[in-house]
């Protein structure tokens, strides 16, 4: 330690620098720092079609259990495609060209009430019922609702309460590219489910 007579201060020793070292990482990788922060659960979601084209002829009571049904969803991701660029004498660059959005996959209960399968299965046939006859892609489409919640709810009302809402995710004039099969097995109790992927034109994200 300084003193009077020597009033500078010794360099640390190897333990001190240590200890230092040691006392710095325990700040930043403090774990009652990340455990009090509002993480956000895989489970709190809700999504919500908004429309659906008119030929479906698909009321609102089918749509909100349709939210209810909703077991699985993706939020969806973006993808740039670049092209590689180099400049004489520096490193190559990839300069972006056109952006791609991923298609999602939905996974749906299916109730004795609502006719999931079929319904999703007559969305398909009607936009397409042969090769030569086709829809306009106006007539086709519909919109969902992609809704983050935050940790605080219980219960999914179909108006999702504001206050509960981290993130919407809109989805833009989507329509079901694939139903897949459903299979059933006399040695298999569980539930039924419909997994369907879904285009989307484009979409619109915003923090609530």
């Amino acid at each position: 330690m300084a003193t009077e007579n020597n009033p500078f201060v010794p360099a640390p020793t190897v333990d001190n620098l240590q200890q230092i070292n040691q006392t710095a990482l325990a700040e930043v990788f403090d774990l009652y720092k990340f455990a009090n922060q509002n993480l956000i659960r895989s489970a709190k979601f809700a999504a919500r079609f908004l429309t659906i084209p008119r030929f479906l002829e698909v009321n609102t009571e089918i749509r909100r259990q349709l939210m209810f049904l909703c077991d699985a969803i993706e939020f969806p991701g973006q993808t740039l495609t670049a092209l590689d660029y180099r400049i004489p004498g520096k490193l190559k660059v990839k300069i972006p060209y056109l952006r791609e959005l991923n298609e999602v996959n939905f996974s749906f209960y299916v109730s004795s009430k609502v006719p999931v399968y079929a319904l999703f299965n007559a969305w398909i046939a009607e936009i397409s019922p042969n090769t030569a006859q086709n829809r306009f892609f106006d007539e086709l489409v519909g919109e969902i609702d992609l809704i983050q919640l935050e940790d605080t709810t219980n219960a999914l009302a179909f108006s999702v309460p504001e206050a509960n809402r981290h993130m919407r995710v809109k989805l833009i004039d989507v329509y079901p590219l694939n139903v897949q099969s459903m299979q059933s097995t006399w040695g298999d109790d569980g539930y039924h489910k419909v997994n369907v992927s879904f285009y989307f034109r484009d979409l619109v994200v915003t923090k609530t």
